[in-house]
């Protein structure tokens, strides 16, 4: 017997060497790639940062979506079987999902296979008001979904929210059936369904992980979250459930270059065609540079903009990188950049004519023309409104002349209102003769957010405003803001979907706790958010935008910043890339050339 298995043995070992060849040509798809900040969980309800939710949008599937390559933007039904027509007079809108799509497999499931169904929506929207998870995008269906609210103010009084509880705005109908019933008509609520946030999570999951359900995401999307080590590696494995995509080529434009490309690599093909995706959160900048120049990662995402002149000197791509076949997608991100101040500080903060006046001057001493060609090498456009390009509702014609820079101005307006230099050391004292010394927070991933906090530093001594700056942890200072545990700090937004409003809620008194990081709140201008929003795209929406983007210039609890470009390089055996403007991740459109991939190794 033993002589049997020796030989069988040796067969094996010639067998495997003789099959040596075949094996290497068979290797995973594997794709590398860099996130410039750490991610704070995969939590869908529970997230708002873009790296987070990037994640989430290869683990989970909502409703709707968005084409790939359309522009503009263009919402697609993803679960559902279709985009639903409104009903009675555009306040109820019924889905109809598709049968047969499965979660992931999950130890929660006990052995079973787990069908999507009609109410995993219902208790993933209720989530969002359950005040245990404290929800940032709680806003998303406040005053929105008949009934919920209720179920949201007993669930605050008695610390518990009754998920088995009925709510007539979330009407089951069937199995794979939802209708949703708002309480008043709201021409945004399709794109709030296609936001990678509100997607379906497992009931049985979620009360499986309890106070670790960041961790153990389980969705119907096309990968699964195979490992994650925090703040260091995600790890995404295609999801063996999965039903598979296939490109949708109906939008694509033949004459954009991006597109004849992608449908030349996927057409056909069943997606998603990466096995692996390999995510490194690498925060200092130079390192995240370099991992994609070594060929240790296959895609630099938002090129670092103090490498853009060796990128991109003269705004074309360095030989170096042309010779290897790199591709620089330039984007104008529908994105704004800002630094908010906390209305409710004693200093900065408030709506007498004194502080405003003190808001007011920072704005106009602060100069954005240095932040944009020196911090930026270019690679920005200055905001006049909270609204960026590319949004429904951005209004061309809208100038912010308060945004000026205009040091004289700046100081007039210290001067009178009583910000003076008594004690003669140089720097401005309060009214009331209390130090003047403003707490500047900003992210401390960057060498750009450092020269930002240095051009703060150094605007304001120009008008005798002491500043000091701290550099804090992106988690930290997301919380902080979301507490109003500061004075002033750095912030931007990207479009979660593209309409103006989603800009505008950032200021929408409600929202303080969640999106509102100034805390602001302005009667007159939740008065016309509240209006705006039963509004359809229309020039009475836009005035009544024009009038609120008037009202954040006149209390300044701003400093509008810029509209970054980012340019997003892939090697050439990247196939498939497409930046999308909405979604931040392309993962399941992606495919690999892995013997290119090698070739160039060598």
């Amino acid at each position: 017997m033993k002589r049997l298995l020796a030989v069988f043995a040796a067969c094996l070992a010639c067998a495997l060497a003789a099959a040596g060849p075949a094996w290497a040509a068979v290797e995973r798809k594997v794709l590398r790639m860099s996130f410039r900040t750490a991610e704070a969980g995969f939590d869908p309800q529970r997230v708002f940062d873009r790296y987070s939710v990037g994640v989430c949008e290869n683990l989970f599937e909502g409703l709707l979506t968005y084409d790939y390559l359309a522009r503009p933007v263009r919402l697609v039904p993803l679960v559902a079987e279709a985009i639903p027509e409104p009903e009675e007079g555009g306040t109820r809108y019924t889905f109809r999902i598709r049968p047969g799509i499965l979660f992931s497999d999950d130890l929660a499931f006990k052995g079973s296979r787990r069908e999507l169904v009609a109410r995993d929506f219902e208790y993933s929207i209720k989530r969002f008001r359950d005040p245990r998870y404290a929800s940032p995008y709680e806003w998303l269906f406040e005053h929105k979904i008949v009934g919920l609210d209720e179920l949201a103010a007993a669930a605050k009084k008695s610390g518990h929210l009754d998920y088995d509880a009925r709510v007539a705005g979330l009407e089951i109908r069937d199995r794979y059936t939802i209708s949703f019933k708002l309480s008043e008509p709201d021409f945004n609520f399709l794109y709030v369904l296609a936001m990678p946030n509100v997607v379906p999570v497992a009931r049985e999951v979620i009360e499986a992980y309890g106070d670790d359900t960041m961790a153990h995401p389980v969705g119907t999307g096309p990968f699964v979250l195979k490992d994650w080590v925090r703040r260091s590696k995600i790890v995404l494995e295609r999801n063996p459930n999965h039903r598979g995509y296939e490109l949708d080529t109906r939008y694509a434009d033949p004459a954009d270059e991006w597109d004849r490309r992608a449908i030349d690599a996927l057409r056909g093909k069943r997606l998603p065609l990466l096995d692996r995706v390999e995510i490194y959160p690498i925060e200092e900048e130079q390192p995240r540079f370099l991992a994609f120049v070594n060929h240790e990662h296959d895609i630099l995402d938002e090129t670092p903009f103090e490498f853009i002149d060796q990128v991109l000197p003269n705004g074309r791509l360095a030989p170096g990188l042309a010779r290897q076949g790199v591709k620089v997608f330039r984007e104008e991100q529908p994105e704004i950049t800002y630094d908010v101040f906390n209305l409710e500080d004693p200093a900065v903060g408030g709506y007498d004519p004194q502080r405003v006046a003190l808001r007011r001057a920072m704005v106009l001493a602060h100069d954005r023309d240095q932040e944009i060609g020196i911090v930026r090498k270019g690679q920005a456009l200055p905001a006049q409104s909270p609204v960026p390009p590319g949004v429904v509702g951005f209004d061309s014609e809208f100038r912010a002349g308060q945004q000026d820079h205009d040091v004289a101005r700046a100081k007039a307006l210290l001067d009178m209102y009583g910000y003076a230099d008594r004690d003669g050391d140089g720097w401005r004292e309060r009214p009331d003769g209390k130090p003047l010394v403003i707490e500047y927070k900003y992210n401390a991933f960057s060498q750009s957010n450092r020269q930002l906090a240095e051009l703060w530093v150094k605007s304001m001594a120009a008008i005798g405003i002491r500043i000091n700056a701290g550099a804090v942890q992106f988690a930290d200072l997301l919380n902080d803001k979301r507490v109003g545990k500061f004075q002033m700090a750095g912030s931007a937004w990207i479009a979660d979907y593209p309409d103006a409003q989603n800009f505008l809620q950032l200021l929408y008194g409600p929202n303080t706790g969640q999106s509102n990081e100034a805390r602001f709140r302005l009667p007159e201008f939740d008065r016309l958010y509240r209006k705006s929003q039963a509004v359809p795209d229309s020039p009475e929406r836009n005035a009544l935008y024009r009038e609120m983007n008037r009202l954040l210039l006149a209390y300044a609890p701003w400093r509008l910043g810029v509209h970054r470009i980012f340019n997003h390089l892939q090697y050439p055996w990247v196939k498939g890339y497409k930046k999308h403007p909405i979604l931040y991740t392309n993962f399941k459109y992606l495919d690999l050339d892995v013997a290119a991939r090698q070739a160039a190794a060598k």
